[in-house]
């Protein structure tokens, strides 16, 4: 069965509209339908997900047998076990995420390219940063509204689950100001965008004909940025080569935030609690000492950038500076 003839069988079977998280351009399934709904269900909801994220490669991918293969342009190859099990861990059994796994790779292999969406999903689904210091202020700003939440009162099990949502935004505002400061670099900075394409191992890789160069450097800014948005943000060894390559910096630790990742990943997709069942114990001060912590980061970062914007240009001012007239009287 070809590509076409698959995607068509399963377009075939909806789910029910209960299963969809409405209002969002590309399908994502609403976990307390997921939750409650049958195997069978289970294992659509989580193959329709899949195939509206990724796709055959020979549908979307350039092929160069010359190079050994497909040239991921898009991004990739992506797997259906790591993206099935990023998203759905925890909240559908191990054994029926490997069930749809396989039926995935028999089908299509192990190496899948995300769908390349038109302009209008960029646009819908991108990050635009018009000003270098908006990444740090939309940070404060989401970080202002945590704050709030933890200031509402109510019952004791409605107050323990806006501490998760809290914690979870405090997460979720970190990865929001790394995507938007690495997209803003992209966009407005040349260094950045040659950076990241010469030195960062998913674009600095890839081989292309001598043919295909033009084409290819025309659309190196839409490929980067593409690549971000396809980006796991808290996977912080993939950031910590997006900035080094492309910011020009070492960035700070991330160490801090390890842990809360985990924890935020137990509270969004285990239900709040932990892989051995125990449920997931928070506090307010927690929640406003990782905040600190985050925002420590992001000033440590800004500094960087800032230190290193000095640097950069005290090395082109020495660079242009004429040479100096030797002094006759060493003569």
């Amino acid at each position: 069965m070809g590509w076409n003839d698959w995607q068509e069988e399963w377009h075939e079977t909806h789910l029910p509209d209960e299963a969809v998280v409405k209002g969002r351009g590309i399908l994502e399934i609403d976990d307390d339908w997921l939750e409650k709904a049958d195997l069978a269900l289970k294992k659509e909801a989580m193959k329709a997900w899949f195939l509206a994220r990724y796709c055959d490669p020979a549908e979307e991918t350039p092929y160069m047998s010359s190079e050994g293969g497909y040239i991921w342009v898009h991004g990739g190859p992506y797997h259906p076990n790591d993206e099935l099990q990023e998203r759905f861990s925890g909240q559908v059994a191990d054994s029926l995420i490997d069930e749809v796994v396989d039926e995935l790779q028999v089908n299509m292999g192990d190496d899948w390219a995300p769908i390349h969406w038109d302009d209008d999903y960029y646009d819908v689904f991108g990050v635009d940063v018009e000003d270098a210091k908006q990444p740090r202020d939309f940070l404060e700003k989401r970080l202002n509204q945590v704050s709030e939440l933890l200031t509402v009162e109510g019952a004791p099990s409605a107050v323990a689950l806006l501490e998760k949502l809290a914690f979870s935004n405090v997460i979720t505002a970190l990865e929001s100001y790394l995507w938007e400061t690495m997209s803003y670099a992209v966009e407005h900075d040349p260094k950045a965008l040659e950076g990241i394409v010469t030195k960062y191992k998913t674009f600095s890789d890839k081989q292309i004909l001598l043919g295909d160069i033009y084409k290819t450097l025309g659309g190196l800014k839409d490929a980067v940025k593409g690549h971000l948005q396809n980006v796991v943000w808290h996977r912080f060894d993939i950031v910590a080569q997006l900035m080094i390559h492309g910011l020009r910096i070492k960035p700070p630790s991330f160490k801090p935030f390890v842990d809360p990742v985990i924890k935020r990943h137990d509270i969004v997709h285990r239900s709040g609690h932990t892989k051995s069942g125990e449920p997931i114990e928070l506090t307010s001060a927690e929640i406003v000492d990782l905040a600190v912590r985050v925002r420590a980061f992001a000033d440590a970062l800004e500094q960087a950038i800032t230190q290193r914007n000095t640097d950069e240009a005290q090395a082109a001012a020495e660079a242009n500076k004429p040479p100096v007239a030797p002094d006759n009287d060493e003569f």
